[in-house]
């Protein structure tokens, strides 16, 4: 039961939306992507940490991806607020995504992507913790812990990603074909090992994690 909802069900609706997906935003955003990686066999244990500025992105992240690679599917890691409001929590319950809790310890909020991690499938997190407006080389938003955590803990490769052409993006502008979005996937890494014990410990891997974001 617990690979089912874990897996055999958000690869279902993965594959099902896939192409209806890809379609949709090569029309509309004329799509690139731009890897470093092998993605068709990259594979968990995994940790994607990307930039975000739009509701969107996971999707993007989705399609960016051959069609059945081994990592899908992208379990993301969702602001419990949004996984348990009513309008939200099918689609995300569907697509694998699971949820967490801020001010209760990483170990807390995060037992789940840990739980995933372990049984070899891949998580989704953005390192910013929400979305964020400007990503260039004069601005390096503030790392958030988590992705460091969950990769140092589990002992997971990182793959960092990109997102350009995003930002400021509304409904409108998207009929008119305003947007060109670019996906930049750099080479999947391992953090160095650290103690956990302290959380002032994670401050340089999460720091790494953003600088390999930005550089892409």
């Amino acid at each position: 039961m617990i690979k089912i909802m874990s897996y055999l069900i958000p690869r279902l609706f993965y594959s099902l939306f896939y192409f209806p997906l890809k379609a949709i935003f090569k029309i509309f955003f004329r799509l690139e992507v731009q890897s470093q990686e092998d993605l068709k066999n990259l594979q968990g244990s995994l940790v994607i940490a990307s930039s975000h500025a739009s509701w969107i992105d996971p999707f993007l992240i989705g399609i960016a991806f051959p069609f059945l690679t081994k990592s899908a599917p992208i379990h993301y890691a969702t602001w419990w607020k949004y996984y348990y409001f009513p309008l939200f929590t099918p689609l995300v319950w569907f697509f694998g995504g699971f949820p967490i809790r801020k001010g209760v310890g990483l170990d807390r909020a995060l037992i789940s992507g840990s739980r995933l991690l372990n049984q070899g499938g891949v998580v989704g997190i953005f390192p910013t913790g929400k979305r964020t407006r400007k990503w260039d080389e004069s601005y390096q938003p503030r790392a958030k812990r988590g992705a460091a955590y969950l990769a140092i803990k589990n002992k997971a490769l990182v793959l960092p990603i990109k997102i350009e052409g995003n930002i400021g993006m509304n409904f409108r502008s998207f009929l008119k074909r305003k947007y060109r979005i670019k996906i930049k996937i750099g080479k999947a890494f391992f953090l160095p090992n650290q103690d956990l014990s302290n959380p002032e410990n994670l401050n340089y891997p999460a720091d790494l994690i953003m600088e390999k974001i930005i550089n892409l």
